[in-house]
C-alpha cells in the first residue's frame, strides 16, 4: 500500500465581511438612534437602550479578545487586563440592569 499525504492550504478573507458588519452595526445604531429620537414612548426607548447596551457588551468583549490575543511585555498585558475589566465591568452592569 501506498500512503499519500494532501496538505491543503486555506487562507480566509474575511475583510469585506467584517466591513459589512461594521456598516450594518453603524447603521443600526443610527436607526435606532433616530426612532429613539422620534418615538418618545418609554417603553420603546428603554428596549432600544438594552439593544444598544448589548452591542456595547459585545464590542467591549471582542476588544478585550483581541488585546489578549495580541498582549506582549507588560504595557501590552496591562492594556488586556483593563480591557477585560472594563468589558466584564459593562457587562456586570449590563446583566444587572434588568
Amino acid at each position: 500500500m501506498s500512503e499519500e499525504t494532501v496538505t491543503f492550504n486555506l487562507e480566509l478573507n474575511v475583510e469585506h465581511a467584517l466591513s459589512d458588519i461594521r456598516r450594518f452595526e453603524t447603521l443600526m445604531f443610527r436607526t435606532l438612534g433616530l426612532v429613539r429620537r422620534l418615538c418618545g414612548d418609554e417603553t420603546i426607548d428603554a428596549a432600544i437602550n438594552k439593544v444598544q447596551q448589548f452591542v456595547m457588551v459585545v464590542r467591549l468583549a471582542h476588544s478585550a479578545w483581541i488585546a489578549f490575543s495580541l498582549a506582549t511585555g507588560p504595557l501590552g498585558w496591562a492594556m488586556a487586563i483593563v480591557s477585560g475589566l472594563t468589558a466584564a465591568s459593562v457587562a456586570s452592569d449590563f446583566i444587572l440592569s434588568r
